[in-house]
């Protein structure tokens, strides 16, 4: 049996370890109540020139940047699904559930939680530190 490249297993091992972006605290953009985004959901805000969108997953609030790194693609707008871990051929190991978002031009698949690319070891794509404050509006630390 093969077994995967080495660069895919490290694309996996950075989103196993879920590393959520830090707060930079330089600015803050207000995204809104947290009821506007159900479970599941997204909302796509902007700032300047920048696209953001932010998903609703598992009662957490994660902030990406609207851009595919492949080929400037609306990274946003593609769904969101599990995925499968790296494994010897034949085998399946479903891994990330509901987390994974698949770019609508190409197809290529990003961790939300992290910003990694799960095809190569060096792939990623921008995250934001998220926060919801005492009245439930969410923030974007950028």
């Amino acid at each position: 049996m093969s077994t995967p490249p080495k660069s895919i297993e490290a694309a996996f091992e950075v989103a196993a370890a879920s590393r959520r972006a830090e707060t930079g605290k330089r600015e803050s953009l207000c995204v809104g109540p947290q009821a506007d985004i159900p479970e599941g959901g997204v909302k796509i805000v902007a700032h300047g020139s920048i696209s953001i969108g932010v998903f609703h997953v598992g009662g957490e609030f994660y902030a990406v940047r609207n851009q595919c790194p492949h080929q400037g693609a609306p990274l946003c707008l593609g769904k969101l699904h599990t995925t499968h871990a790296p494994a010897a051929v034949g085998e399946f190991q479903p891994a990330l559930a509901g987390r994974v978002l698949r770019c609508p031009w190409h197809g290529w698949e990003f961790d939300i939680v992290t910003g990694k690319g799960l095809y190569d070891a060096r792939s990623r794509v921008k995250t934001y530190a998220t926060r919801v404050d005492e009245k439930g509006i969410i923030w974007i630390d950028l």
